[in-house]
């Protein structure tokens, strides 16, 4: 993002949303076969499926549901807690109400994460905060441990059957790249993944929609 994102806010998450839309739009024009965004709210999802006719996938769709095969329970482990809103937005939009267990969160940023991959001193400091939340939340009731971020699911969940106490931490980031692979396959296989009646809310822009949206600054005047 130009310029970067400093803070959580919803200011902030309607900055991404709207470079969402026009990623997914800008692939599709340059030939990608599949759009994904690696930004777990998943904000601007739904506006940038309604966009275009390649597949779009959100970090935080694509493993919330699925993480629940792991057992009957996920709880989210969110980094910055001035997103806890958007998390149960979430929760409510996917219809998961009963089985989320919960959100817990651990006091760090972008820059603690980034020192840890090359720290271990670092990683061993973050692993210290974030395993007794994982432990509450097992307590809570959770049996799956889902790090609400691709960079943190990356970080405490980089190593071979990462858990805490057998609570599966889940790199949803690996998880969101299968998914993407597998809606290519299907596309490929002429299996519709997505509803485009028009009360679906996915019915497809015209080509006027489009090129308004496109042309568009975010510093237009209303």
């Amino acid at each position: 993002m130009t310029p970067s994102v400093t803070t959580v806010h919803a200011l902030s998450e309607f900055r991404f949303s709207r470079a969402v839309v026009r990623g997914a739009i800008q692939a599709e024009r340059e030939g990608y076969d599949v759009f994904f965004m690696n930004h777990f709210q998943d904000v601007g999802l739904y506006d940038a499926r309604a966009s275009v006719k390649i597949p779009v996938l959100g970090l935080g769709e694509a493993n919330l549901a699925p993480c629940l095969h792991h057992g009957p329970q996920a709880r989210p482990a969110r980094d910055q807690s001035g997103l806890h809103p958007t998390h149960n937005e979430q929760i409510v939009r996917y219809g998961l109400q009963q089985r989320v267990a919960g959100i817990r969160a651990i006091t760090a940023n972008i820059s603690d994460y980034m020192e840890a991959f090359a720290s271990p001193a670092k990683k061993t400091e973050l692993q210290a905060v974030f395993r007794p939340r994982g432990r509450r939340l097992i307590d809570d009731g959770a049996d799956v441990i889902v790090p609400t971020g691709g960079i943190p699911m990356m970080l405490f969940g980089e190593e071979s059957n990462a858990n805490v106490d057998g609570a599966p931490i889940v790199n949803g980031v690996t998880v969101v790249i299968k998914a993407a692979e597998m809606a290519v396959k299907l596309a490929q296989l002429g299996v519709p993944v997505i509803s485009r009646i028009p009360q679906s809310g996915f019915a497809l822009p015209s080509a006027q929609t489009l090129d308004e949206f496109s042309a568009a600054r975010l510093t237009s005047p209303i």
